[in-house]
């Protein structure tokens, strides 16, 4: 597999002469989502929120298939960029599935820091009883630090989630008559299993670009989103070839056929395919038996030179 440095330079090379076509549909991408979140929240069309989710969605699913088609060699072709109906809605319910499970997972670790919050807000209520009017209630340190510990917790955990299921729109892309939602949510978890880290350091890459981008107004984000997205491109299908058996067992690659060929070694003759060998010798050709009798029939007529002389 290649590391993440070499990731980034493939990534870039692939780009070349790609960078403003995507740069452009970018643009076009944050106008259409800017204008529906301008009208949504200052116009009072909260139904433009929607549209926006689903403007974002499509577009975004558009680039990483144009992206997957210059990873394989196909070069851009914009006619490629809009995907059949069951990919929208296979991911739009991926998308619904792990949006629940975020959602629950951080209820829980809300409902934690409730009640580290409350314990906390106690521990200084009961020493108001015991201060002046000027003195400020001070909670105990082990709420304090068990707190700032759970928020770090809950960061941590919301980026394992995003890490472990930051494939699932390529896998339902690429395999969009295999892969239903649940299956590409599974398979994302099963082939970043040991490659989150690997995965997290790709993306914490990235931040330098981030910051120059500051110093843009944020034009540099179309060029930098270009440049993520092709990264993770190049990564899932650098670990499709690492974990190839997990892959074919996911049904996320077809099986390499072997295109029947000939080898030819001294006598025999070997065909190789895909699923089978098939060795045939050669046999020497047998005379028929009516050839054999005329032939030692012409033998015995032939005179005898000895007998002559």
């Amino acid at each position: 597999m290649l590391s993440n440095k070499e990731i980034r330079t493939l990534s870039r090379e692939q780009l070349r002469g790609n960078w403003l076509k995507f740069a452009l549909i970018n643009l076009v991408m944050l106008i259409l989502a800017g204008g529906c979140s301008y009208l949504a929240n200052f116009k009072g069309m909260t139904v433009l929120s929607l549209v926006q989710i689903l403007i974002q969605l499509f577009i975004g699913l558009g680039i990483c298939r144009l992206m997957i088609d210059i990873a394989k060699g196909k070069g851009f072709s914009f006619s490629n960029f809009w995907q059949p109906g069951r990919v929208y809605l296979r991911y739009i319910l991926a998308c619904i599935l792990l949006a629940i499970l975020i959602i629950a997972v951080n209820l829980i670790i809300g409902f934690i820091l409730s009640i580290v919050g409350f314990s906390v807000l106690i521990g200084g209520m009961q020493t108001l009883t015991n201060m002046s009017f000027y003195t400020l209630p001070t909670p105990s340190a082990g709420a304090v630090i068990g707190f700032i510990i759970l928020i770090l917790l809950a960061l941590v955990i919301n980026i394992f989630i995003e890490l472990t299921y930051q494939l699932v729109s390529l896998i339902i892309i690429e395999n969009n008559d295999d892969v239903g939602a649940i299956d590409s949510l599974a398979a994302s978890r099963k082939l970043m299993k040991g490659y989150k880290w690997r995965l997290f350091k790709l993306n914490l890459s990235f931040i330098g670009w981030g910051i120059l981008c500051i110093f843009t107004a944020g034009i540099g984000i179309l060029w930098l989103s270009t440049y993520i997205t092709m990264s993770l491109v190049n990564f899932y299908r650098e670990l499709l070839k690492e974990r190839e058996e997990l892959a074919k067992d996911l049904h996320l690659v077809e099986p390499v056929v072997v295109s029947a060929s000939n080898v030819y070694t001294g006598e025999s003759q070997t065909q190789i395919s895909g699923v089978e060998e098939v060795k045939t010798v050669e046999v020497a050709p047998v005379e028929s038996a009516e050839g054999a009798n005329l032939e030692d029939s012409a033998k015995a007529e032939e005179p005898n030179e000895d007998s002559e002389k």
